[in-house]
Protein backbone atom coordinates (compact mmCIF):
# COMPACT_ATOMS: atom_id res chain seq x y z
CA UNK A 1 0.00 0.00 0.00
CA UNK A 2 1.37 3.18 -1.07
CA UNK A 3 1.19 6.55 1.42
CA UNK A 4 0.08 9.68 -0.24
CA UNK A 5 1.14 12.84 1.13
CA UNK A 6 -1.65 14.54 2.70
CA UNK A 7 -2.88 18.29 2.20
CA UNK A 8 -4.52 20.63 3.98
CA UNK A 9 -6.89 21.00 1.33
CA UNK A 10 -8.17 17.45 1.75
CA UNK A 11 -10.95 16.72 3.24
CA UNK A 12 -10.66 14.78 6.55
CA UNK A 13 -12.36 11.84 7.48
CA UNK A 14 -14.91 11.86 10.04
CA UNK A 15 -14.18 11.15 13.84
CA UNK A 16 -15.59 7.56 14.75
CA UNK A 17 -17.75 8.79 17.39
CA UNK A 18 -18.40 12.54 15.85
CA UNK A 19 -21.67 10.68 14.50
CA UNK A 20 -25.09 11.97 15.57
CA UNK A 21 -25.73 10.46 19.34
CA UNK A 22 -28.55 11.16 21.53
CA UNK A 23 -26.61 10.47 24.31
CA UNK A 24 -23.55 12.61 23.98
CA UNK A 25 -25.21 15.65 21.83
CA UNK A 26 -24.54 19.09 24.23
CA UNK A 27 -28.37 19.99 25.04
CA UNK A 28 -27.36 23.87 23.88
CA UNK A 29 -26.54 22.82 20.60
CA UNK A 30 -29.72 23.13 18.03
CA UNK A 31 -30.55 20.40 15.89
CA UNK A 32 -33.23 19.35 13.75
CA UNK A 33 -36.87 20.79 14.40
CA UNK A 34 -39.90 19.28 14.30
CA UNK A 35 -43.51 20.70 14.08
CA UNK A 36 -45.87 20.23 17.44
CA UNK A 37 -48.89 21.88 18.74
CA UNK A 38 -49.36 23.28 21.62
CA UNK A 39 -52.21 24.91 23.67
CA UNK A 40 -51.88 28.60 24.91
CA UNK A 41 -54.36 31.04 27.10
CA UNK A 42 -55.85 32.86 24.16
CA UNK A 43 -55.04 36.36 25.74
CA UNK A 44 -51.59 35.65 26.36
CA UNK A 45 -51.11 34.63 22.97
CA UNK A 46 -52.53 38.12 21.14
CA UNK A 47 -49.95 39.68 23.18
CA UNK A 48 -47.25 37.68 22.56
CA UNK A 49 -48.01 38.27 18.63
CA UNK A 50 -48.52 41.58 18.90
CA UNK A 51 -45.06 41.92 20.53
CA UNK A 52 -43.70 40.17 17.57
CA UNK A 53 -42.47 37.24 19.93
CA UNK A 54 -41.17 34.35 18.59
CA UNK A 55 -43.08 31.90 19.75
CA UNK A 56 -40.50 28.39 19.00
CA UNK A 57 -37.71 30.41 20.27
CA UNK A 58 -39.30 31.36 23.72
CA UNK A 59 -40.59 27.55 24.06
CA UNK A 60 -37.44 25.96 22.95
CA UNK A 61 -35.11 28.31 25.45
CA UNK A 62 -36.97 27.52 28.25
CA UNK A 63 -37.58 23.88 27.15
CA UNK A 64 -33.54 23.70 27.17
CA UNK A 65 -32.92 25.63 30.40
CA UNK A 66 -35.37 22.85 31.91
CA UNK A 67 -33.88 20.34 30.68
CA UNK A 68 -30.45 21.10 31.63
CA UNK A 69 -31.64 21.73 35.35
CA UNK A 70 -33.51 18.29 35.32
CA UNK A 71 -30.23 16.74 34.36
CA UNK A 72 -28.55 18.32 36.87
CA UNK A 73 -30.72 17.86 39.19
CA UNK A 74 -31.14 13.63 38.59
CA UNK A 75 -26.99 13.87 38.56
CA UNK A 76 -26.88 15.06 41.54
CA UNK A 77 -29.95 12.58 42.93
CA UNK A 78 -28.35 9.45 41.71
CA UNK A 79 -24.69 10.87 42.55
CA UNK A 80 -25.09 11.92 46.32
CA UNK A 81 -23.62 9.22 47.74
CA UNK A 82 -20.15 9.71 46.14
CA UNK A 83 -20.38 13.28 46.05
CA UNK A 84 -20.53 13.44 50.26
CA UNK A 85 -18.21 10.77 50.02
CA UNK A 86 -15.88 13.12 48.05
CA UNK A 87 -16.33 16.18 49.96
CA UNK A 88 -15.79 13.98 53.50
CA UNK A 89 -12.48 12.84 51.85
CA UNK A 90 -10.81 16.30 50.71
CA UNK A 91 -12.39 17.58 54.50
CA UNK A 92 -10.49 14.87 56.10
CA UNK A 93 -7.21 14.54 54.19
CA UNK A 94 -7.10 17.79 52.22
CA UNK A 95 -6.42 18.28 48.32
CA UNK A 96 -2.87 16.32 47.27
CA UNK A 97 -1.84 19.47 45.54
CA UNK A 98 -2.58 22.06 48.10
CA UNK A 99 1.12 22.43 49.11
CA UNK A 100 1.62 23.58 45.42
CA UNK A 101 -1.63 26.55 45.72
CA UNK A 102 -0.61 29.92 46.24
CA UNK A 103 -3.77 31.61 46.10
Amino acid sequence: MRMTKKRFEDPGQPLRHAAEDKRTRRIGAPGPKRAVNVSIDKEILEMAKEMKINLSQVLEEELRQRVRQARIDKFTRENKAAIEWHNKFIEENGIWSEEYRDW
